[in-house]
This record gives structure tokens, C-alpha cells and sequence, in this order.
């Protein structure tokens, strides 16, 4: 770029600035210009954000700008390869182009998570947009569109899509949609939030992040494919009956691969490992053995929710509160204390007659547990209860019951769990001191009650606690507890409020109090300290009770099946990925603790379990992955290196060519007050930010000064490589353009036309030649041209051309292969829609030849029945082929639409520019 970077290398060295004018009006131009090619685009982003230049990451990135202009793409990689970090790569550069507009639709839980890592890693500032901060603007009077800021907005899934219209009539520059599986069913038209999002986010183009993108069923990847492209894989009933009906043979997966490798990319860890390394998590059990009273308190407790006629629990949603209860009832006795005393409270209230509040307060023991909730309902086959005095009687009885557990766990005072997990603590921080690891932990567990237990408990051990419960509200509270703990506390206790989207890499030890029974929630809770980023070997520190077979038979499940709690990665994709949401897991586990009771009854039910898992995760769907997704392990590795190394030359280049430029323009100026040093320190982030804001000043200085119509330069001899030897002794004319093109691809380039004069005639060097000659180091001259100026002639005008020829017929090479890609589309999608009319009017043919047949058949069936049976399979064929034409027609309509505006968005508008002009003398 003009011998930038060289220069100020130079220039440093002597304590001078050398960067010429001339060299800073071309800087200026270079490192504004938009768009590109490849991973040459995204250099600018990346030398503006705080993150490691891992290949992968920048290949996928590099695949979502390309897939953009074409409705966008599915970032497929495996659990923690940082496809939040891709999508932040992509989110970056759009904004360094102008293109600031993006939805950002995620999980409720992860809102706080994707504004940090934004703010931290990027310099990005976003909005969360809910509905306590639409409701604040309207208390002050501000009714405007809570999501048109003109920047970034963060929102969940469940808000955007209630906000269907709102979120329309934005023109967003891009749509992230993280956990996207989530969204997996959203071809189906019952599935309201898919279908709202569908429409809302219809003319964006679009980023779907998924770790998981085929869990059990080939349907779902229409549901994905449907955000990016209706014209991607068709309609359900094509798509069910090309691909998701039988086996998926070779051939069928071979074309089905070929369909989505334009807007899928996956990697996966096993292809990154030798570069990206993540370190291992190793598990801690800390066994612990109840007192006589928890002991009696648990059986007690355990048999009154194995009665199904229990009138304190609501009939309708049994299935549900007993869950719930169990889980207290391995918590603590007290939380346990106070949901016994709400129960027999509520049976109080039916006794007396006053129930219209019961299900209400029982309702309050689930924070939490907002899944259960909303797939766990009973079938109706509640046992029949007794009526009048008999049910008096009994209600009685039971409430009579649950006051004497309830005092009996009030009696106890001291936890057996509580102490191991006091041991389990101090042997951890005693490995944590040894390995100079940070003297923190974090503690989960499913209950607020003993959340309040456990704070008690730790404090009065000398430790300094910070709690986080769902009664904290909003993403700003939530985040400066995380901050306290990271600056302050050494135990964070959370609820299954802080399970998802925190942070807490700086934190190497989970402790599981209450270990859940679903798999998917165990490993959100790990992956918050486990995760990309995390320098140290996590501890997971669960606890058990060997004395609870049900309890040793589970926990051997999670561990040793299901991997999560030790290795490197956890449990696999597949696994957590065909256990769903894990609740159809959780309601196994409840009717093993409900049915069983000898500890042959749990072995063999918890045997059953396993052989079910072994048949959910299917090798069907593991190989299907594999032949859809997965790429060549040694190909991948290969080119990933490559793109490293060039990554990180192309960076190293760009942060030296801005510091020339910044230094060169900017450094007399005496330093601004925003741009003091700060009190405090900043993300790495701010300061990368503030060096792209110093780039655009120093830019937009440039530009603003008078230029010379010519400037001379000089560059010695002994600087010149090899292949410019020719040019020792010469002189000529350099000249900088700068291409604007826009369309399907659209660029800005700046290139050097530079020619050098034989004595007899003008020469171009080659495009090649010109990049290594703009590279040199130069110096500003007082002198002209020697003698007469020598005509350029045809010289430039033809060397021009060339460029422009070249450029061109690179820009169109890529757009055609958009174009084509999009057309594909729509060529396949129609005819994916047609096969169903066009397989019915075939049928209908056939059925009225065979009618005609029957004509001259000797049959008992009389002749008038026969012709009538004709007419009638002659008016349906014509029917069915009167609606084939309709839909060809309508199809084919739709699909030259597309065409057309796809041929539209193609063409190219171009402008010149000519940036500056020297000439050149090497002596």
C-alpha cells in the first residue's frame, strides 16, 4: 500500500515522520475502502476486535459475508468453537462498511451475554430491547418503533416474534438468530413463533447459529433452511418425500449435501484441535451419608408423593409439582420446610373450602423450571378420589401428615450435604492454591430457599458470597453481580436463573449442590466456565449420597454415558442433541423415583434407560451429520492452516499500515480529552475501537487538504527487489485509482497503475509488479522530470483498460456464481413443487385409461355404471391437470420474479477515481 508500513518503520527508527503526502493520500482511500473478496475482507474487522485469529472462525465469517447477499448462512460448528465470535466478525465488518443495521434474536438468558462479548471483543455497542424497556419509553412518552435505532438490537425469540410487525418494517442489514435449532420446526404452520419470525425477518439476509442443526429428524433442516431461503429445499411435502421418507442412501444425501453447502459451514473440534486448545474438566465427587432425621424426613416425604391420590398436589399438573418436590426433597430441609408448609396450607385452604389460590402459590416453587412447566401435563389418568366425609376425612389425615414432616424437617438444623459441600470446598481450593488457580467458585442450585441456606452456610465458613436468583431483573444487575464476583466474592451461589448466558471464564470450579437431572441444563451449568477462552483445566464438584441407590444409579448415567463431567469436551453434540430439550430424559428419571423401590427395581430401570439412549442416539442421524455436513479432516486442516498464516500476516499489515497513517497525519495534535487515558482499564476492545475512529479521522484529514496535481518521489536503487531491477536508473508515472463497484458483490479497490520509461517509450508493469513497486519505501522530491517531459501516449489509457478489464472480469466471476447459485435454487425448489401435481395428474391419467378399458371388458358391472365411472376419471384427470397448469403457472411466475430482481441486483454500477499521481525517478 504505497511503502506505508515500511516507512514508518523506517521513520520510527529516526524519530521523523517520512510518510509522504502522497503515501497518505493513498492510506487514506486503502483502509476506508469497503467490500472485497474472501477473508480480505474481513482484515479490517479483525484488526479492530479483541480476538484470536483462529482460522476457522475466520473462514466461516469470510462464507457469511459471501452467503449474504443471497438471503445468508447456517454457522453449523460443533459446542465451543465461537460461533458467537463468527457472527460478531460479520456484525463488525458490516458496520465498518455502513451497513449498521442487525437484530440479534437469542435465547431470554443469553441477551447480557451476546452485549458483552459485542462491547468486549469488538467494540459494538447493542441495545437489549424487552419489554420492561418498551414499557419505560412509553412511560415517557416515547412511542416510536422500540427496534429502528439505527445500530444493533438484542432481543429473545418469544419478544420478537410478538413484535412481528415492529421488527418488519425495519431494513435490517442482517438478522442473527442464535440457537437456532430452537426454531427447527418452523416450516410447520402451526409452529407460531417460527412462522412470525419467517415473516418478520422475511427481506433480511440472515445468520443462523446451531451446534445442532439435524438432531432426529431430516425435517428439521427445512425448518433452518426456511429462514434463509423458501427456495432452498422446497416445500414440506417435496422435501418429506425426496429426503425424509425411508432411508437416506447415499445418493439421496449426496444431493441433499449439495443443496446446502452454498448456506451451510460446519468445523468440527477433532479438525481444530492442533490450534485452538481447550483445556480439560475433571469431576469431583464428595459423598456424604444423611443423619437419621434427613434420613427418616426423606423416606417420610418420598412416600406421600409416590400416593397418587394426594389432594394437596394439583391433579391436573401432578406430574409437574411432583417433580418439582422431588428435587426439593434432595435440596434441603430447608427449602423443603417451607414447600411442606405451603402444602398443607393449600390443603388447609381446600378443607375450608377456599381453593381459588392454591395452584397460584404452588406455582411460586417453579423458577426455574419455566420447560417443565410448559411440556409437563398429565394424560388425565389421575387415580379417582373419594367424596364428602370420606374425603374430609382423609384431607385430614393428610394434612395432619405434611404439618408433622413439616416440623420434622424444621427440627433439623445442619445438612449433611451442606458440611460436604464445606469439605468438598476446601479440598478444591486447597488443588486450586496448589495450581495457583483463582480462589473462586460457583455454586449452583435449583432453589432460592437454599440459595439463602447455602449463603448462610458459607459466610459463617469465613467466605465472602455473591447470590444470583431469577428475583434479580435485568441484563445490568445481573452483569454487575457477575462483576462483583469477579473482582470481589469467591462463591457465586446461583439459581437456574444464572444456567445460561454468563461468562465466568475466569472461574475454573463448578459446584453442582443440586445436580439436575437433565443432561441439556448440567451442561449449560459446566459450559459457563467451560468454554472457549478458559485457560485452566475446570473442576465439576457434584455430591452423592451412597445410600440412595436411585441417586448412584443417575449420577452413573450422566458421568460415565453421557460424558459431563470429564475430558475435554463434555458430552458429544449427538447426545445432547437427540435428547432434545432433556425432558423427556428428566420424566424417565421421575418415574424410576416413583415406581422403584428395591435397589434390583432401580438397576433394571435405570438398564431400560440406558438401552433407550443407546436407540436416541441413532447411528442413522450420526451418519446422516456426517455425510451432510462434515468435510475432510486432512483437506480441512490444510487449508485452515494456510488461511492462519495468511490471516495473520494480513492483520500484522493493516494494524502497521493504520499506525503509519495515524501517525503521520494525527501526531502533531495535541491529545483530545476523549481520548485521555482512561482511570479505568477499558476492554480491549474500546482501545482497537478508538484506533479504527483515529484511522477515519486521519482518512477524512487527508482528504479535506488542498492536493498537488503531481507529486515527485524517490526511490533508491538499492531498495529495489529483484524483479523490478529493470527500473534502477529509470523514471515514470505512478497513479492511483480508486474502483467503487456495486452489485450482487459489491468492493472498493484501490490500484496502481505505475509506467516506466525506456528512453524510447513508456512501459505498465504488470498488476503483480505494481503491488511489489506501491509497496516500497519512498521519498518526497523537489525535482521534476529530467529534460522534456516524455508523452505518455496510449500507455496509460491501454494499461488502464487492462485493470479495469481484470477487475471487472473478477467481480463478475464471483457474481455469477451467486447468481447461479440462487437460480439453482429456484430452478430445483419449482421443480421440487411440482412433482406432487405432476405425480397426481400421471395417476389420474392411468386411472381414467384403465376406466376406458373397463369399456369393452366383458363385466358383470352394467355398461351405464362403466361409462360413468369413465366420464368420472376423464373429469378428474382434466381437474388435476387443469391445477398442474395453475401451479406451473404460478410457480413459474414466482421463480421469474426472483430472476428477475436476482438480475437486477447483478448488474454493475461502477465510478472511477483517480486517488493521486506522482512521478517516480529511482536513482
Amino acid at each position: 500500500m504505497g511503502g506505508v508500513s515500511q516507512v514508518v518503520s523506517r521513520s520510527r527508527s529516526e524519530n521523523k515522520p517520512q510518510l509522504t503526502q502522497f503515501h497518505q493520500r493513498i492510506a487514506a482511500e486503502t483502509l476506508t475502502a469497503r467490500g472485497g473478496g474472501g477473508t480480505s475482507r474481513l482484515v479490517g474487522a479483525l484488526a479492530h476486535s479483541a480476538v484470536d485469529l483462529n482460522p476457522h472462525q475466520i473462514e466461516a465469517a469470510a462464507f457469511a459475508l459471501a452467503a449474504l447477499p443471497t438471503g445468508g448462512a447456517v454457522l453449523a460448528d460443533e459446542v465451543g468453537l465461537g460461533k458467537t465470535v463468527e457472527a460478531g466478525i460479520v456484525l463488525a465488518q458490516l458496520a465498518a462498511e455502513g451497513k449498521a443495521r442487525a437484530i440479534i434474536l437469542v435465547p431470554a438468558s443469553l441477551r447480557a451475554q451476546w452485549r458483552e462479548e459485542l462491547r468486549s471483543k469488538f467494540g459494538l455497542d447493542a441495545e437489549v430491547v424487552d419489554g420492561d424497556s418498551v414499557r419505560e419509553k412509553e412511560r415517557q412518552g416515547l412511542r416510536t418503533n422500540p427496534f429502528d435505532n439505527g445500530g444493533i438490537v438484542i432481543c429473545s425469540h418469544p419478544f420478537a416474534a410478538l413484535r412481528q410487525a415492529d421488527i418488519e418494517r425495519v431494513p435490517w442489514d442482517v438478522a442473527v438468530i442464535d440457537e437456532a435449532h430452537r426454531l427447527r420446526n418452523a416450516y410447520r404452520k402451526d409452529h407460531r413463533t417460527g412462522q412470525a419470525l419467517r415473516k418478520a425477518l422475511r427481506k433480511a439476509p440472515k445468520l443462523l447459529l446451531t451446534a445442532t442443526p439435524l438432531q432426529n429428524d431430516l425435517m428439521e433442516l427445512l425448518g433452518l433452511a426456511a429462514f434463509i431461503d423458501d427456495a432452498l429445499l422446497g416445500n414440506e411435502e417435496a422435501f418429506r418425500s425426496q429426503y425424509a421418507s425411508g432411508e437416506l442412501t447415499e445418493d439421496k444425501a449426496a444431493d441433499l449435501k449439495s443443496r446446502l453447502a452454498p448456506v451451510f459451514i460446519r468445523t468440527l473440534r477433532r479438525q481444530v484441535k492442533e490450534y485452538v486448545k481447550y483445556t480439560a474438566r475433571r469431576s469431583i465427587v464428595e459423598d456424604f451419608a444423611p443423619t437419621a432425621q434427613e434420613q427418616e424426613l426423606y423416606d417420610r416425604v418420598s412416600e406421600y408423593l409416590r400416593r397418587d391420590d394426594a389432594y394437596a398436589i394439583p391433579a391436573a399438573r401432578r406430574q409437574l409439582f411432583v417433580l418439582v418436590y422431588r428435587k426439593i426433597l434432595a435440596s434441603s430441609s430447608f427449602a423443603l420446610a417451607a414447600t411442606l408448609d405451603r402444602l398443607a396450607d393449600t390443603l388447609d385452604q381446600k378443607i375450608a373450602g377456599v381453593e381459588c389460590s392454591a395452584q397460584a402459590e404452588l406455582l411460586l416453587e417453579m423458577d426455574g423450571f419455566a420447560e417443565e412447566v410448559e411440556e409437563l401435563f398429565d394424560d388425565g389418568g389421575a387415580a379417582a378420589r373419594p367424596k364428602g366425609q370420606v374425603a374430609l376425612r382423609k384431607m385430614n389425615d393428610e394434612l395432619s401428615e405434611l404439618r408433622a414432616c413439616a416440623r420434622l424437617a424444621r427440627e433439623i438444623k445442619v445438612n449433611a450435604k451442606g458440611d460436604a459441600l464445606v469439605r468438598g470446598l476446601d479440598r478444591c481450593f486447597t488443588v486450586a492454591k496448589a495450581c495457583n488457580w483463582p480462589d473462586k467458585a460457583v455454586v449452583f442450585t435449583e432453589f432460592r430457599r437454599t440459595q439463602d441456606y447455602l449463603a448462610r452456610l458459607l459466610q459463617a465458613k469465613g467466605y465472602s458470597v455473591t447470590c444470583l436468583s431469577g428475583d434479580v431483573g435485568g441484563t445490568d444487575k445481573r452483569q454487575a453481580l457477575v462483576e462483583e464476583f469477579r473482582n470481589q466474592s469467591q462463591i457465586l451461589i446461583m439459581t437456574e436463573a444464572g444456567a445460561e448466558g454468563l461468562n465466568l471464564q475466569f472461574c475454573n470450579l463448578v459446584v453442582n449442590y443440586d445436580l439436575p437431572w437433565n443432561p441439556q441444563r448440567v451442561e449449560q451449568r459446566i459450559g459457563r466456565c467451560h468454554r472457549y477462552g478458559q485457560q485452566r483445566d475446570v473442576l465439576v464438584l457434584n455430591f452423592l449420597n451412597r445410600q440412595n441407590a436411585a441417586d448412584n444409579r443417575l449420577y452413573d448415567l450422566l458421568s460415565q454415558k453421557l460424558a459431563l463431567f470429564d475430558g475435554v469436551f463434555g458430552s458429544s453434540d449427538e447426545i445432547l442433541g437427540a435428547l432434545g430439550t432433556g425432558i423427556d430424559f428428566e420424566k424417565r428419571v421421575l418415574d424410576i423415583y416413583q415406581s422403584c423401590r428395591s435397589g434390583e427395581q432401580i438397576d433394571a430401570a435405570f438398564q431400560k434407560l440406558r438401552g433407550e439412549l443407546d436407540d436416541r442416539i441413532s447411528a442413522r442421524y450420526a451418519a446422516a451429520r456426517a455425510l451432510l455436513f462434515e468435510r475432510f479432516d486432512g483437506e480441512v486442516r490444510g487449508r485452515l492452516r494456510v488461511s492462519e498464516q495468511k490471516a495473520k500476516e494480513a492483520v500484522a499489515k493493516r494494524e502497521a499500515d493504520e499506525d503509519a497513517l495515524v501517525s503521520a497525519v494525527l501526531e502533531d495534535e495535541p491529545p483530545r480529552a476523549a481520548e485521555a487515558e482512561p482511570e479505568a482499564p477499558e476492554p480491549p476492545a474500546k482501545g482497537r475501537t478508538k484506533r479504527a475512529k483515529l484511522v477515519r479521522e486521519a482518512a477524512e484529514k487527508v482528504r479535506a487538504r488542498p492536493q498537488d496535481a503531481v507529486s515527485f518521489l524517490e526511490l533508491p536503487a538499492v531498495n529495489l527487489p529483484a524483479k523490478l531491477g529493470r527500473l534502477a536508473g529509470r523514471e515514470g508515472w505512478w497513479f492511483a485509482y480508486k474502483f467503487s463497484f456495486d452489485a450482487l458483490v459489491s468492493e472498493e479497490r484501490v490500484v496502481h497503475l505505475v509506467l516506466w520509461h525506456d528512453g524510447e517509450r513508456f512501459h505498465a508493469l504488470t498488476p503483480e509488479e505494481a503491488e511489489a513497486f506501491a509497496a516500497l519505501p519512498a521519498e518526497e522530491a523537489k525535482a521534476g522530470p529530467r529534460g522534456a517531459t516524455v508523452s505518455i501516449g496510449s500507455a496509460q489509457e491501454e494499461a488502464l483498460q487492462a485493470i479495469h478489464a481484470r477487475l471487472v472480469q473478477d467481480l463478475q466471476e464471483r457474481i455469477a456464481t451467486s447468481y447461479d447459485e440462487a437460480r439453482d435454487r429456484w430452478d430445483r425448489s419449482v421443480e421440487d413443487a411440482l412433482a406432487s401435481p405432476r405425480k397426481s395428474v400421471d395417476d389420474a391419467r392411468a386411472a381414467w385409461a384403465k376406466a376406458r378399458g373397463a369399456l369393452h371388458d366383458r363385466s358383470e358391472t352394467p355398461l351405464r355404471d362403466r361409462r360413468a365411472l369413465c366420464e368420472r376419471a376423464e373429469r378428474e384427470y382434466r381437474r388435476k391437470l387443469d391445477d398442474l397448469r395453475a401451479t406451473e403457472g404460478h410457480r413459474y411466475a414466482e421463480k421469474d420474479r426472483a430472476i428477475a430482481d436476482l438480475r437486477k441486483r447483478a448488474e454493475i454500477r461502477e465510478k472511477r477515481t483517480l486517488v493521486a499521481t506522482a512521478y517516480w525517478r529511482a536513482p
